[in-house]
């Protein structure tokens, strides 16, 4: 069987960008120590057979069963490698008018959003009051502590206090709930970001519609796959377990805000190229496009992702730049029209976004800028028909 391999790179210097290098086909190396691989079963027989044959189930993601196997094992069966994910390294809030949102009042209070990342510094005094608890698919507890800092990052992009007024969220008064997938190394596995998606609109107890349903309004996501596997079309049909669990969550009305890549003009990432996933692209202070801003038919909008100051590790800060940073800019947004209008669909939520965005490039939606930069002061005071 042919596998296909991909090479991890940096694609920006100073970014840090989470990005899902994945095989697909039967497994051609081996992962982790000695001879033991990760793969993916998704019928009772193909884990039976796995079991009987010494492997363990390690995840249970809905659609999927994650498994670790001998090489010679997952060989002799044909099973799927579980794709593995890596991390890869303003007056932003003036730019989308985040600021006039939170000077009427609005700061996103009582609204939530889940960060599927690498975890939370909920240490961090800029996190700390906005943490709302979480899980940790890499160590299977309930402790999602962020051990890389990308995460942190994101978060502190969607919700810091201000403690240091420039690093200040777009809703600072928005709780997160954060899905460690990554580990300390910035790596992790395709089935792990799937469960979590579930998770994240299910809650603990996997059932949709009881009592610990974390009822968010948006999954942010800075994920996705880098050269070749970026599209300038959707690729629905390329991972069929995440695009379903990306549709599961918008048919409950969360938003699933997803990174565009770093790609360019080679494409847009997984899960980015979804059509299910709210997608963006990243723009500097003078709202010109990101020379690595992934570019397609499936980027729906651009943020501010160009040397952002936000938290990290410690209580430190730190400037980053990728997609990865334009991402949480508009889930952040996402918060702002939630409080105003808390009864909006996805769909009126994303009419918000894309018909108040400022047009630039061609006039309209175009490849690299989708409908254009996030104005949050715009989407909030939308009124949706």
């Amino acid at each position: 069987m042919t596998t296909i391999k991909m090479q991890i790179k940096h694609l920006v210097p100073i970014s840090l960008i989470v990005i899902l290098v994945f095989s697909l086909g039967a497994v051609a190396q081996a992962q982790g120590k000695g001879n033991k691989v990760r793969v993916i079963a998704h019928t009772d027989k193909e884990v039976a057979d796995a079991v009987e044959k010494g492997c363990k189930v390690v995840r249970d993601a809905r659609t999927l069963k994650a498994l670790v196997c001998s090489k010679d094992v997952a060989d002799s069966l044909g099973l799927q490698e579980d794709i593995q994910v890596f991390t890869m390294d303003s007056g932003a809030n003036t730019q989308i008018k985040a600021d006039l949102v939170q000077s009427s009042g609005n700061n996103g209070n009582g609204r939530k959003i889940v960060v599927v990342d690498t975890g939370y510094n909920y240490n961090h005094p800029e996190l700390s009051s906005s943490y709302l608890g979480g899980k940790d698919f890499v160590n299977d507890d309930n402790d999602p502590f962020d051990d890389n800092g990308h995460g942190s990052h994101v978060a502190g992009i969607i919700t810091a206090d201000g403690v240091d007024s420039k690093a200040k969220g777009v809703a600072p008064g928005t709780g997160v709930i954060a899905g460690k997938v990554l580990s300390a190394s910035g790596s992790g596995y395709f089935s792990d970001v799937v469960a979590a998606i579930y998770w994240a609109v299910d809650g603990n107890d996997g059932v949709a519609g009881t009592a610990d349903d974390f009822n968010s309004d948006a999954i942010s996501m800075s994920l996705g796959t880098s050269q070749p596997y970026t599209y300038k079309g959707f690729c629905d049909n390329v991972l069929p377990d995440l695009t379903n669990a990306i549709k599961y969550a918008r048919n409950k009305n969360v938003v699933v805000v997803v990174a565009a890549g770093n790609s360019g003009g080679a494409g847009v990432s997984i899960p980015g190229c979804i059509s299910y996933s709210t997608t963006v692209g990243a723009v500097d202070k003078f709202d010109k496009i990101a020379s690595f801003s992934g570019r397609g038919n499936s980027v729906d909008i651009s943020a501010p992702g160009v040397s952002i100051y936000s938290s990290v590790l410690g209580t430190g800060y730190a400037s980053w730049s990728g997609t990865s940073m334009a991402t949480p800019m508009a889930s952040g947004t996402v918060a702002l029209i939630k409080y105003s209008h808390p009864g909006y669909t996805v769909v009126q939520i994303e009419n918000a976004l894309f018909k108040t965005a400022k047009d630039l490039g061609k006039a309209g939606k175009d490849t690299s800028y989708g409908w254009g930069r996030v104005d949050a002061n715009g989407a909030v005071n939308y009124v949706a028909s």
